[in-house]
């Protein structure tokens, strides 16, 4: 393959280019300011993907009509309601 033909790989033509528009639309001043803000919501990014997701607890009575929800179930299995909203239901009650 030929330079051309591999696509996303950047030279360092390509990125001066690259770096000249920048310069054009932003403007000199406001380059620095741009490249901090998106160094600051790389860190946040990578800080969000670090702490993962961490699913609610649907496990107990369902707070709809009483039946028992296992921990991985998705729907309550007495109502039907999904496991979401029994957990929004159950978030509500404990702060009430």
């Amino acid at each position: 393959m030929t330079r051309r033909q591999r696509v996303g790989n950047i030279g360092p033509t390509e990125m001066l280019i690259f770096l000249a528009i920048l310069l054009l639309i932003f403007g000199a001043a406001k380059l620095p300011k741009l490249a901090r803000s998106m160094g600051q919501a790389g860190k946040e990014f990578k800080a969000g993907l670090k702490e993962g997701y961490q699913a609610e607890d649907v496990e107990g009575p369902c707070p709809f009509c009483g039946n028992e929800i296992g921990a991985d179930a998705k729907f309550c299995p007495g109502c039907g309601k999904p496991a979401n909203e029994v957990v929004a239901e159950k978030e509500k009650k404990k702060t009430a």
